[in-house]
């Protein structure tokens, strides 16, 4: 067969399909990624083919690092616009690259995948990455602020978020299906989420409620192969003295990364511990301290079984590989489910509470890392949890679960 994987948005959007699409090409299937620019490297690196789609994710969200750090409300604003603009640039890709396919895959701030799978009599599913985006009374909508409301409250939410999104961003998705000679759909949510989700996360993380519709088929999250070995330099830098630990924020951008790496550094001198900063789309690292390293993009499944912590931003596909490496986690949220992410470190008792971007100071980040570091129970459960995560193969277990289903 051949199948199209669409994923729109960070790394964190894309790696996981190209994790799938790895093991599904491994069983005979022509698979064919399409991404943002940026990714075709990547993605033609583990024997796929490539298609780029839509605007490159990581210019957009550099030049919006100050809204993307500000808090969760202005985030999700950035999201919002970021949506609207993608609508028209997706489409005009999509029919091409789906054309000739027997499954079409979506992930991530993918809109037009199932459109156009409807228009040319195609299969389809949708790939979740966080339960919180499943529509639920026991949490509000993933693009709000974190917060602790009532069923009602959380109901009313995602209504009022729904309704805000169908009377923006639908109506350019409809135009766009009249074009294809589809009838318009009433509801953006539920037609972009499809009839029968996969949800890609570990349920020693996180599993998804019970009131949920569709209910989603969980399969574990897809995390990519263990990619090149580490660079030298951090391979000398890691075997000069005991287990540094890990900061770096991924595809969050920041509009003063002097200021960050600073704070960053500060926080790590305070207590006395050597550090690696990650660089990131953010530019993270300049003018550290001695006892510090910058690295750019690295395996973090070679990297985080050898850090003492792991500070990161809270994505998907950064917690689960700490969680699969068995070491506590300090969570520093900017958008989105990342909030979600850093509440669900917490308790599900692998690291400290979060950090949220927009209040991050060195003595914070150094209070929350050293919880982190200093609670045996805190190290035990995530060395528990690393290993039953280790045993699982996700990426084939999602791909069985597609295939099942077209069977």
């Amino acid at each position: 067969m051949r199948i199209a994987l669409l994923g729109h948005g960070s790394r964190g959007d894309v790696q996981p399909m190209i994790a799938l699409g790895a093991a599904l090409r491994r069983r005979g299937h022509v698979v064919v990624v399409g991404a943002p620019p940026g990714f075709s490297e990547t993605i033609t690196a583990a024997g796929l083919e490539a298609q780029e789609v839509g605007q490159a994710a990581r210019a957009y969200i550099e030049s919006h690092a100050a809204d993307y750090t500000a808090g969760a409300l202005r985030g999700a604003v950035a999201v919002h616009r970021h949506m609207l603009e993608e609508v028209e640039a997706q489409f005009r890709r999509v029919v091409d690259i789906a054309r000739g396919c027997d499954l079409v895959v979506g992930a991530g701030l993918q809109l037009a995948a199932r459109s156009v799978a409807e228009a040319l009599s195609i299969a389809y599913r949708y790939v979740v990455y966080c339960p919180a985006l499943l529509e639920s009374r026991a949490h509000s909508p993933v693009l709000l602020p974190p917060s602790r409301l009532p069923a009602w409250a959380n109901r009313f939410a995602w209504r009022a978020l729904q309704m805000i999104y169908n009377h923006t961003v639908l109506p350019a998705l409809n135009r766009e299906r009249r074009a294809l000679g589809l009838r318009p759909v009433l509801d953006l949510y539920h037609h972009v989420l499809g009839e029968r989700p996969l949800l890609a996360t570990d349920p020693e993380l996180a599993r998804p409620p019970r009131d949920c519709a569709p209910r989603p088929e969980q399969t574990g999250y897809l995390h990519p192969d263990e990619g090149a070995p580490l660079p030298g330099e951090l391979e000398a830098f890691l075997a000069a003295g005991p287990a540094p630990v890990y900061v770096g924020f991924g595809s969050m951008g920041c509009p003063a990364p002097a200021t960050t790496t600073r704070t960053i550094g500060e926080a790590l001198t305070s207590l006395g511990v050597r550090g690696i900063i990650g660089s990131g789309w953010a530019g993270l690292g300049d003018d550290l301290p001695d006892s510090c390293i910058r690295v750019d993009a690295v395996s973090h499944l070679r990297l985080f079984p050898r850090v003492a912590a792991a500070v990161h931003h809270g994505g998907a596909g950064t917690t689960a590989a700490a969680a699969r490496a068995g070491v506590p986690q300090v969570v520093v949220p900017h958008i989105a489910d990342q909030f979600y992410w850093g509440d669900r470190v917490a308790r599900a008792g692998l690291g400290a509470r979060p950090v949220p971007r927009a209040q991050l100071t060195a003595r914070r980040l150094a209070d929350a890392i050293a919880e982190a570091l200093l609670s045996p129970e805190t190290r035990r459960r995530a060395q528990a949890v690393g290993a039953a995560l280790r045993r699982r193969d996700a990426a084939e277990a999602t791909a069985d679960a597609l295939l099942a289903a077209l069977d």
